[in-house]
């Protein structure tokens, strides 16, 4: 009966000096495993910040898209949109920390369902939904990428049909508008 006891003290014991373990080992591992919360509030710390600018004079940046011979890209975009704070986040912020990018390309976010008005190349006021109607908005993110008078340059890239190819899309769409506005303005 002596050993039966002490056989089962010891896998007793081993049951518990197993547990012990695991429950010190997950909370080691819990200290030192990052939440999703740490990492994106160190990549935070990490990037500059950047704001887009919202599209609210369009005559003054025709001013600059002419003189640098680069053209804008309107983010037509609403306030909800879970879709547009992807672009925004993941595509459209990360251009503006690139510095290759400052001769390329002005980004304005252009709000559709703002309460404010836009000027348009034109220099009249508008509303920003009957400004969208001009560009055949219907859904957004929308990127429609203009010459200083408002002309598109290439076709306008709407939702996110794909990820993994997004940024690749937006990067052709702003090489093409940029060579294309360059190769007139040189006629």
């Amino acid at each position: 009966m002596v050993s039966f006891a002490s056989k089962k003290t010891k896998s007793f014991l081993l049951v518990v000096l197993v547990g012990l373990s695991l429950v010190w080992l997950a909370d080691g591992a819990a200290e030192s495993t990052p939440t999703a919360a740490d990492v994106a509030n160190s990549q935070v710390d990490m990037l500059p910040a950047v704001k887009l600018k919202e599209g609210v004079d369009l005559t003054s940046d025709a001013n600059e898209s002419s003189k640098k011979q680069i053209p804008i890209l309107m983010f037509f975009s609403m306030e909800h949109c879970p879709f547009c704070m992807e672009v925004q986040e993941d595509y459209l912020k990360p251009i503006l920390r690139n510095s290759e990018y400052d001769n390329k390309v002005i980004i304005r976010k252009m709000r559709i369902d703002s309460a404010g008005t836009i000027r348009d190349f034109k220099g009249n006021e508008r509303d920003p939904g009957e400004f969208s109607d001009d560009y055949n908005v219907s859904m957004v993110p929308t990127l429609v990428l203009v010459d200083s008078q408002g002309n598109k340059i290439v076709p306008p890239i709407i939702g996110i049909a794909n990820s993994h190819y997004y940024s690749a899309e937006l990067d052709d769409a702003i090489e093409a508008s940029t060579q294309k506005m360059r190769a007139i303005a040189k006629r």
